[in-house]
């Protein structure tokens, strides 16, 4: 017990002495490089936790608005993997039961894609028209939705409406209740013409893909395209928040394989494909900034670590008549290490307070106001988005701390190589 109490005595001494000796530094010579080595770290850990919020904001929005728009997996005829239409097929119920029974599938809902031109006045846009059914999961349609409505799938007879985006009706200068006229080409036949109503706008923030998407009633696109009530494009598979893509992609593989070999031909043709493998070039991009991001994190981290580095031996300079006052006084070598210690980390807290504040701020008004607006054909999105994972941050604090105490004990050595007969030369 007195022992612990010692020990405990001597760490508020140390901590006690590094508090006075940074109250009482003003005006001394090491005051302006304190100055700059906490301003140092604290734009460093605002650079590093905007570099974190844009990469996460750039992977939730993008494979967010993918999700929505094309769905986790997508079940289709092998053809429909080489083009953006693909072949007819009929699945058996039993076949679609069993693969909404995998675990981590959170919803499965045939769709047919026809590829077409809208018309408005002179304004013509290229469209992928996706129709769905009543047993689609709408909920992200719904959360991306500026004004008006969903088609209604649940209406008795075909309404004939269409669900754009806000930048093709911006291209067609429409509006909600609008009409626009269709012209599709199908296999070898005339192109055939037809007028829908614009039920509602959305917008997902992918530009790019905005202006080339729009939901229909699945009745009207297999009109079209002269299909029977029962054939579909596809299926879209919708997982649960945690469950592993590939997973259920071989789950589904074996569930196409058990039945072919069962007798079932109408699964012959089909495969799974996941988001990743429909879109590789998105997420290497994305992988690529994750990495960029790595990359900033350690030069920055890198500067910090100089600059705390020079301020350490400066302390220690500074006080070298201090130091060996001390150690005349018994004080051991370790123990005033401690105390300098104590201060690089008391300067690392304040500037990594300022940087968090700092950077936070920032964070929020882009997030509100959008000041800062990106180039949708370089990268994908119109406004650069910005997420905050608050786990990331309180890792990358902790961690930038405790790297840099660490570090710290390099220069601090030199306090052992500091006589006390020596030192009491220069003025306390």
């Amino acid at each position: 017990m007195a022992k612990r109490f010692s020990h405990e005595v001597k760490m508020r001494v140390e901590y006690m002495l590094a508090e006075r000796t940074a109250r009482y530094e003003k005006g001394s010579r090491s005051t302006v490089m304190m100055r700059l080595a906490s301003v140092t770290v604290g734009l460093g850990i605002a650079v590093m936790i905007l570099t974190l919020a844009v990469v996460a904001g750039f992977r939730q929005q993008i494979n967010g608005a993918l999700r929505g728009m094309m769905a986790d997996m997508t079940i289709c005829d092998v053809s429909g993997l080489m083009r953006q239409e693909s072949e007819a097929v009929v699945p058996s119920a039993e076949f679609v039961a069993e693969v909404g029974a995998i675990k981590g599938v959170r919803s499965i809902a045939p769709q047919v894609t026809l590829n077409g031109m809208a018309k408005s006045g002179d304004n013509v846009a290229g469209l992928q028209i996706k129709g769905i059914d009543q047993h689609y999961d709408t909920e992200w349609w719904q959360s991306v939705l500026l004004e008006g409505a969903l088609p209604d799938f649940e209406a008795e007879h075909r309404g004939k409406e269409l669900l754009l985006s806000e930048a093709t009706a911006r291209k067609l200068d429409v509006a909600v209740g609008d009409k626009v006229e269709m012209l599709f080409a199908v296999g070898d036949e005339r192109p055939r013409r037809d007028r829908f109503k614009v039920s509602g706008i959305f917008r997902t923030g992918l530009e790019e893909m905005d202006l080339r998407m729009a939901v229909g009633d699945v009745r009207d696109v297999r009109r079209i395209v002269g299909w029977a009530d029962d054939e579909v494009s596809g299926y879209d598979v919708m997982l649960s928040e945690d469950a592993a893509a590939d997973e259920v992609s071989e789950a589904i593989f074996q569930i196409i394989d058990s039945r072919y070999d069962a007798g079932d031909k109408s699964v012959g043709s089909l495969v799974a494909s996941s988001l990743s493998e429909r879109f590789p070039v998105v997420f290497d991009w994305l992988k690529a900034h994750s990495i960029n991001a790595r990359v900033i994190i350690v030069i920055i981290m890198v500067v910090v670590l100089f600059n705390m580095a020079a301020a350490m031996l400066i302390m220690v300079l500074d006080r070298t008549a201090m130091i060996g006052s001390l150690k005349a006084l018994g004080m051991r070598n370790r123990a005033i290490r401690r105390m300098f210690l104590y201060r690089a980390a008391r300067l690392f807290a304040v500037g990594a307070l300022w940087g968090n504040v700092v950077a936070l701020a920032l964070v929020g008004v882009q997030a509100l106001w959008h000041p800062v607006e990106l180039n949708p054909s370089g990268y994908m999105l119109s406004e650069l988005p910005v997420r905050v994972e608050l786990g990331r941050v309180v890792l990358l604090n902790v961690g930038a701390m405790a790297v840099t105490v660490l570090t710290m004990l390099l220069p601090s050595a030199m306090i052992a190589r500091i006589s006390p007969s020596e030192s009491l030369k220069y003025k306390l």
